[in-house]
């Protein structure tokens, strides 16, 4: 699954983009030259592209849904750790507040 979501990431980005496993389950992608709304917008392009993907694990196969945390330098954040904690905020509230959504760091949406 996690190979299946990769693949999708690298299909939807741009050139220029890049996109990193973070962790067990998660991913980060950073998008030069990108505002908080262009953000947005490649996000929830994102989340639509995983969420009508059909994977298979274990003999089974399996729809997923993602939550995606949103931030920008430097406009949140003016360092790295910053823009990581600030992701991490945005992130944590998509999952506790519905799930498979895009959440702006800041707006809580």
């Amino acid at each position: 699954m996690l190979k299946g979501v990769a693949g999708i990431l690298k299909q939807e980005i741009r050139d220029i983009d890049i996109a990193a496993r973070y962790g067990g389950e998660e991913f980060a992608v950073i998008l030069p030259g990108t505002d908080s709304a262009g953000a947005r917008i490649i996000a929830e392009r994102l989340r639509k592209a995983i969420m009508a993907e059909t994977f298979s694990a274990d003999g089974k196969t399996l729809k997923v849904t993602t939550s995606i945390g949103i931030a920008t330098v430097p406009v949140d954040a003016k360092t790295k750790e910053e823009l990581i904690e600030r992701t991490d905020q945005a992130l944590y509230h998509a999952k506790h507040h519905g799930r498979n959504q895009s959440v702006s760091w800041g707006t809580g949406r």
